[in-house]
């Protein structure tokens, strides 16, 4: 059950994820990444993250598709980047 708690995750991590974005699918998308640095940090060797529900299809759009992509981009960026950020910075990047 722990696992799935973050309240023990420092503020400046939840803030780096973007758990306290207000656009709610990169909220959701900013739990996914978080999850999947305590997945592999316990030793889970395959994580794979699905997109939000943004409105649409989510990556393979057919019409609007610069309003698609800005909204999977809004939803992603910021919990991605900081997923990379805290994995460079415990070291779980290095080999």
């Amino acid at each position: 059950p722990e696992l799935m708690n973050f309240a023990d995750e420092p503020e400046h991590i939840r803030r780096l994820y973007g758990l306290d974005a207000e656009y709610g699918p990169t909220k959701t998308y900013a739990a996914e990444c978080l999850l999947a640095r305590r997945l592999v940090e316990r030793g889970v060797r395959f994580v794979e993250l699905t997109c939000p529900g943004v409105g649409h299809d989510r990556w393979d759009q057919h019409s609007r598709l610069k309003e698609g992509h800005e909204n999977n981009c809004r939803a992603t960026d910021q919990p991605i980047a900081g997923l990379l950020a805290d994995l460079k910075q415990r070291g779980m990047l290095d080999k």
